[in-house]
């Protein structure tokens, strides 16, 4: 049996950061990464964008190259199953019998995609994408002269659909709201995207299911519900997925009933003072909204795994981060704060034509989450403030949809100026113009931070600057000296926001 301070189940980026995190405060306690997955820990939004599309190799997928685990004395054990937790001994048993005891345990489980339950479902070319194999085998079946058939009309559905067609790919999505993003987005914002896939030959069938798939031949038939009878070559279900959280149920830990997530408290301890949750399978008491909030986004499993592994080493803070997540649907690129779980109006800024525009989302009168589109850099802070504050419907609305009128202008908490004492640098002002939005895209969609976020570009000041160094980022071509002694002074005089 090995003994271990630190044992981590689950090898995405809650996991992943989870050892990031631990290593930032303490550096000599063991860790062990279980992962049933054949790799090291990595990020999956590339999976139905840039990877999925040959546009990055596998290698950046990786949320850190192999000497990072090697140089930190983090021990990964791959295509290994964790089958028991038995709390009363701190013992975790893998599907070979290994037992491994722990001091702190972190279930970073993450979930499985789903696979709808309709006659034909197991087909050879029917597909989920959840993981690099995933990826892989749809990319293998995709490509000119190809048809396919998305299920789903989300977020991954719609990545998928518009990935496909731009690998030129014949698409025809279904789903059974009566548009896509229905639970996320105005019905304007909606047929907005519909338009755009219209553009790019995606042929949606909104408020239509699949009753069964068939083989014929090479082909893939499928009956819809509609009375129309598709002939593909594969099928993509992006339908969401279920909560790996069987291990901690039969560990006895406290589960919500109805969609199986693990009650953490503020410092994402679970019911179990030495195990913690992270990612997808955690619901958290927010303190923003003042209930348990549980978010399917990369966002919120990069910084619960980075504060669960520090809180774990005992650097203890509460997770009190603003739910984020952003996506891109061709060069359509928005980003997403708050919680959207419900809204009963919006207010728009800014307009569909010009490409540039945010909708401010109010539930009972309160400011509850904004969706932006290309929305000046200035404004990002202030409306993730504005949320914070929980802004009245009564005292913004006519402001935020004047383009006139400053952001900034509608926040009630005194903040501190961005512009630093002479002689100081500080972020807003000297350091974020620095980044292009090509820099800022590539590196939050493949390496896994924000480098228009100050708390990311403080967390990964030395990865960054040793990048910037040596001229591997950005990648649009390397800084000129100037700018990256300028980066190291910031590091220097204490990360001036």
């Amino acid at each position: 049996m090995e003994k271990y301070r630190y044992v981590i189940i689950g090898g995405g980026i809650a996991g992943g950061r989870t050892a990031e995190g631990i290593r930032k405060v303490d550096k000599n306690g063991s860790i062990v990464l279980v992962t049933d997955e054949q790799h090291r820990p990595y990020e999956r939004p590339p999976l139905s964008k840039k990877y999925l599309r040959e546009e990055v190799e596998k290698e950046k997928v990786f949320l850190q190259g192999m000497n990072f685990y090697q140089e930190n004395n983090v021990e990964i054990l791959d295509g290994r199953a964790v089958i028991k937790i038995d709390r009363s001994h701190n013992l975790v048993i893998l599907d070979n019998d290994t037992r491994l005891e722990y001091e702190s345990l972190m279930l970073a489980t993450g979930g499985r995609a789903n696979r709808l339950p309709l006659p034909g479902n197991e087909l050879e070319n029917v597909f989920t994408l959840r993981t690099i194999e995933d990826a892989n085998a749809i990319r293998s079946a995709a490509g000119n002269g190809k048809t396919a058939l998305v299920m789903g009309g989300s977020f991954i559905g719609a990545e998928v659909a518009a990935s496909l067609s731009q690998m030129g790919t014949e698409v025809i999505e279904i789903f059974p709201e009566s548009r896509l993003l229905e639970l996320i987005a105005p019905e304007e914002f909606s047929q907005h995207v519909h338009k755009l896939f219209d553009i790019n030959n995606i042929r949606v069938l909104p408020g239509t299911v699949a009753e069964i798939l068939e083989e014929k031949g090479q082909s893939i038939v499928a009956k819809l519900d509609n009375g129309e009878t598709e002939e593909i070559d594969f099928v993509v279900m992006g339908v969401g997925i279920q909560l790996n959280t069987d291990l901690a149920k039969d560990a006895g830990l406290e589960i919500r009933d109805g969609d199986g997530a693990i009650l953490v408290d503020e410092y994402l301890r679970t019911s179990d003072p030495n195990i913690y949750a992270a990612g997808d399978i955690a619901a958290w008491p927010d303190t923003t909204f003042e209930h348990r909030l549980r978010v399917e986004h990369w966002d919120v499993a990069r910084r619960q795994g980075l504060r669960g592994g520090r809180n774990m080493a005992g650097d203890v803070e509460p997770y009190t981060a603003l739910p984020y997540f952003f996506s891109d649907l061709f060069d359509l690129s928005f980003e997403v704060w708050g919680d959207l779980s419900k809204w009963d109006q919006t207010v728009r800024r800014g307009t569909l034509d010009s490409g540039s525009f945010a909708y401010f989302y109010f539930v009972d009168d309160k400011l509850t989450g904004v969706f932006a589109i290309d929305r000046p850099d200035d404004e990002r802070i202030p409306m993730q403030t504005l949320i914070k504050e929980r802004a009245s419907f009564g005292d913004i609305a006519e402001q935020v949809a004047d383009e006139q009128v400053h952001l900034d202008d509608l926040i009630e908490t005194e903040v501190e100026s961005d512009v630093a004492p002479t002689g100081e640098i500080s972020f807003n002002q000297d350091i974020r113009p620095l980044f292009r939005e090509k820099d800022i895209e590539e590196m939050k969609d493949i390496a896994g931070f924000d480098l228009s976020n100050y708390d990311d570009a403080r967390e990964w000041a030395d990865g960054i600057y040793s990048t910037l160094a040596d001229g591997s980022m950005p990648c649009d071509g390397p800084w000129p000296d100037e700018d990256i002694a300028k980066f190291k002074k910031w590091m220097e005089t204490d990360f001036k926001p």
